[in-house]
């Protein structure tokens, strides 16, 4: 068996800024998005927020819905690397590179969108990048809605479960590296859960456990 240092992105490996967020931004920009797709948006957003559906939320892409997928793709490698690349911890650089000398697997597991995590496992020279896939139907059209598993929260943890039979990984000796709570489920999945600039609630509750705190 393998051992593996899986890691969060948003807030981890960078930090104070979302991905998906800068790109949303970027796309308002460059005139991609525009204002009866942000009204579309709020309209989903706050109808799901009123019945309680507050991790379909998360899941909700309708900002780029009937947008055409190679479009929207093609845009993600400039937005990495213009805004960004310059946010990614020197400090998670070293630790990863320093495992992955070890003989760890690195393993990048996101909520933000794939092709982001693509650009994230070239950067870090991670082994494996998983993130949230969007839905596309068959003529290349983005649904607004994601595919597979939202690796959020309980989603992680299953993704986890699919990678320990797909690499045979032994979790005993495996690492973790996040900063919120709702990680906690696929964090206590292995041996040594490490919280990296950790929100309150998980700093709380990783003193509690006696995990190992470190700021990147």
């Amino acid at each position: 068996m393998i051992k593996a240092a899986i890691f969060d992105i948003d807030g981890t490996i960078i930090r104070n800024i979302s991905s998906e967020r800068i790109f949303f931004r970027y796309l308002l920009e460059k005139g991609l998005i525009t204002f009866h797709d942000l009204l579309q948006f709020a309209n989903v957003f706050f109808h799901n927020l009123l019945v309680f559906k507050g991790l379909y939320v998360r899941k909700n892409k309708y900002y780029l819905k009937n947008k055409e997928y190679e479009k929207i793709v093609s845009n993600i490698g400039e937005c990495f690397k213009e805004r960004i690349s310059p946010y990614i911890s020197l400090a998670a650089l070293d630790e990863i590179k320093m495992l992955k000398n070890a003989g760890y697997m690195i393993v990048l597991l996101s909520g933000t969108l794939s092709p982001f995590v693509e650009c994230f496992k070239e950067y870090c020279n991670a082994d494996v990048g998983i993130g949230t896939n969007l839905a596309v139907d068959d003529r290349g059209i983005i649904t607004g809605e994601i595919n597979g598993i939202h690796s959020y929260s309980g989603g992680k943890a299953k993704i986890v479960d699919r990678l320990v039979s797909e690499y045979k990984i032994d979790l005993s000796s495996s690492y973790a590296y996040a900063n919120q709570y709702v990680d906690v489920k696929f964090m206590r999945m292995v041996g040594y859960p490490i919280a990296v600039n950790a929100s309150p609630l998980l700093r709380l509750y990783a003193k509690i456990n006696r995990w190992k705190i470190v700021e990147f």
